[in-house]
């Protein structure tokens, strides 16, 4: 069989000329991967006071890995530190105006490569592509809940 044809072969591609994109970016801006997701974390959650112990039980990091790459935001201008009134020990964890216009791009990237990904593909066959990427999602996890 012609490795093109190997479903986790054309998975894999796809996944790394997909992130490549994002990646430029957060090179372009100087951040990490992990960085990036705290971004969106806090940025979805921007309603609500977040803070490390968030960070650590939704990301399951540890205090040091957590204190390290915060307090690297933090200097990178990301994002501030803000005391909690009644308690100077919690600080609330809020994404700065820089950060949050790297959000903004990333959303524009995404949706830039959405657009890419569905041109010259029918409405029928992105069916059938959802159709096919359940049951490949549903056979490994089946596989997996086989395994020992």
């Amino acid at each position: 069989m012609d490795q093109n044809q190997h479903a986790g072969y054309a998975i894999h591609t796809l996944h790394r000329m997909f992130g490549r994109r994002l990646g430029m970016l957060f090179e372009e801006h100087g951040i990490s991967q992990t960085q990036s997701w705290i971004i969106k974390y806090l940025y979805d959650h921007r309603e609500e006071a977040v803070y490390q112990k968030d960070i650590e039980a939704f990301f399951r990091i540890a205090r040091s890995t957590a204190t390290g790459v915060l307090q690297c935001m933090e200097k990178q201008g990301y994002l501030t530190r803000c005391s909690v009134e009644g308690d100077a020990r919690l600080k609330r964890l809020v994404l700065t105006e820089k950060a949050i216009a790297i959000q903004m791009a990333v959303f524009r990237i995404l949706e830039e490569n959405e657009q890419t990904l569905r041109q010259d593909i029918s409405e029928e066959e992105l069916e059938v592509f959802f159709r096919v990427t359940e049951k490949m999602k549903a056979n490994i996890m089946h596989c997996s809940d086989n395994e020992p």
